[in-house]
């Protein structure tokens, strides 16, 4: 008789071998990466459900995050670093990224129901002319730069007569996630023209998005001009040598002509640089690239180019006060604000830092790929051109952060084939673990300000239907919802602007000084506009002593010679009640 005694043994010894086994089935189940972003996105919904944007403190969006919130964007970065061990196909990967930028870039669209940030306004106020008049005017006295390159508002004004002008907000609301989108898709073939190392090319984006909190995606000529200025690197990379990519090549330069003033530059220096140094044929490249930009300066764009002229002059070879003129901006009131300032910087000097390793490690291994690093460095000589209103340091960062990307991303990835080590990965994560805390606080860090209440909205568009042309308007500060709407009927003048024995004396008297100009006949109306939104960022930015626009309601509400037009409880317009 024969006995089997060994089987409940060896049904006990084969246990953790089929648990192990179902472990690492789950890991290399693309299962696992379609769950991951499911369950970030319930997380991250979950976490900000029930939040209101006004409750955000001076570490603006992030104010409002809590543990679930927190926990997606790890699940949502772990299931990234997972598919690039096991060298998941690339629409896996995507799918990672698209997750990502949909939690960072459709959040506020969501939450807010309004648009973000103040420029936005006023170029939503450029299309609404263009759809009005039908056409634009360079000699305008107010945002008059925006008609001379108006490529980006014209295709916006033929997007929104297409989808309706009452969809004209919500295109603007929903451009940085679209923005975004568009930057992936091209940022990927820049890449993969400089490597065939997936992986490589992965984790370059997502470098890139981790570190990227300029935030330059809003609804404007410079989102647009950027995917367009990466898309014709991308053609240098590659060759821009047959007669189609010629072509494609020239009429992105057009696009980027008509519509931008700072990018044709960058262009102009990337093209030049690459070609000088031999990384893309084509002598003619620079040639087309400056002419174009040129010839649309100094035609349509002419009234302001020969405005401009002396001050570029001013500010042509003074690399150390232009980039002075940037880092001046950045305001510290309080802990939180330098916080948002600092965890920026910071993000961005660490992912240069990691750059110049993979540079180096690249050198040594006889693997480095000049050609990103050319394009990372080049962007610098920006600070010997201009100033751009004390703007540049924040574009040259933009334009130098996808090679920064790239170089720092071969800093960790190995030049071999298989898999990633342990050692690969747990770099790859620790600098996710230090990057995202500076890119969420140097891109959420200021939506304090850059939110605005539907009732702000309301108040501003008010002014905007009931002023006749040739009125005065007179704001707290302009960051609220302005000039969206007949626009080029107002005569703008922001108290926090003016000189400080001017607001000075507005605070000291607000009621006796503002009647003065409000009673001034050269104006057809006379209004005062102070918002929430204006009040949170002059007490920000310190542009005067904190409560000074609260003060000055104050003394208007109880002036006699002031009359309440309209109060939504976040915004009053005041008129001059003999007026």
């Amino acid at each position: 008789m024969t006995t089997i005694t060994s089987q409940p043994d060896q049904a006990v010894a084969a246990g953790p071998r089929d648990t192990r086994q179902t472990t690492l089935a789950v890991l290399n189940s693309d299962w696992l990466l379609l769950l991951l972003p499911v369950v970030s996105i319930a997380l991250w919904i979950w976490g900000l459900a029930g939040d209101n944007p006004r409750d955000m403190s001076d570490l603006g969006l992030l104010s409002l995050f809590g543990p679930a919130n927190v926990l997606a964007l790890v699940l949502l970065a772990a299931a990234f670093i997972i598919g690039l061990q096991r060298g998941a196909r690339e629409r896996l990967l995507a799918l990672q990224l698209v997750a990502f930028l949909a939690l960072i870039h459709a959040t506020p669209a969501i939450l807010y129901g309004t648009v973000r940030y103040s420029w936005a306004w006023k170029h939503i106020g450029i299309v609404d002319y263009i759809l009005r008049h039908g056409s634009v005017n360079p000699s305008i006295d107010v945002l008059g730069i925006y008609h001379s390159w108006p490529g980006f508002f014209s295709g916006s004004a033929m997007l929104a007569a297409i989808a309706g002008r009452e969809n004209l907000l919500t295109i603007a609301s929903w451009a940085p996630f679209v923005f975004n989108l568009m930057n992936l898709v091209v940022l990927r073939f820049v890449f993969r023209g400089l490597t065939a190392d997936k992986r490589l090319v992965w984790l370059s984006l997502w470098f890139f998005f981790i570190i990227n909190w300029v935030g330059q995606d809003y609804f404007s000529p410079q989102a647009m001009a950027y995917v367009l200025y990466l898309a014709c690197v991308g053609l240098l990379i590659r060759g821009v040598t047959s007669w189609f990519r010629i072509m494609l090549f020239t009429l992105f330069v057009v696009a980027i002509a008509i519509s931008h003033q700072l990018t044709p530059i960058m262009l102009v220096i990337a093209v030049t640089g690459l070609v000088a140094l031999r990384r893309t044929r084509g002598w003619y490249l620079p040639i087309i690239a400056f002419e174009i930009s040129l010839a649309w300066a100094l035609t349509s764009g002419r009234s302001y180019t020969q405005s401009a002229f002396f001050d570029l002059f001013d500010t042509f070879g003074q690399p150390v006060q232009n980039a002075n003129e940037t880092l001046d901006k950045a305001t510290v009131g309080n802990l939180a604000q330098g916080l948002v300032v600092w965890g920026g910087r910071g993000v961005i000097a660490l992912a240069a830092v990691i750059a110049l390793v993979g540079v180096w490690r690249c050198w040594r291994n006889q693997t480095l790929e000049w050609t990103a690093v050319i394009l990372m460095v080049l962007p610098g000589v920006l600070l010997l051109v201009t100033g751009f209103d004390g703007e540049i340091l924040f574009r040259v960062v933009l334009f130098a952060a996808p090679f920064i990307a790239f170089n720092a991303a071969t800093a960790v990835i190995p030049m071999v084939e298989g898999r990633l080590r342990a050692t690969t990965l747990g770099a790859i994560a620790l600098l996710t673990a230090l990057f995202l805390p500076g890119f969420l606080l140097g891109y959420y860090g200021k939506e304090r300000q850059n939110y605005f209440t539907p009732v702000e909205v309301q108040a501003a568009a008010w002014v905007s239907e009931h002023a006749r042309p040739g009125s005065l308007l007179v704001e707290g500060s302009r960051n609220y919802p302005t000039q969206f709407r007949n626009y080029e009927n107002f005569i703008y003048v922001p108290i926090d602007r003016e000189p400080e024995e001017s607001w000075s004396a507005i605070v000291a008297d607000p009621a006796g000084k503002l009647s003065e100009w409000l009673a001034d006949p050269r104006y057809t109306d006379s209004y005062i506009l102070i918002t929430r939104s204006q009040q949170i960022s002059v007490d920000v930015q310190g542009t005067m002593p904190p409560g000074s626009l609260q003060s000055i309601a104050t003394a208007l509400r109880r002036s006699p010679d002031f009359q309440v037009a309209l109060d939504t409880g976040d915004a009053t317009v005041f008129i001059l009640r003999a007026r």
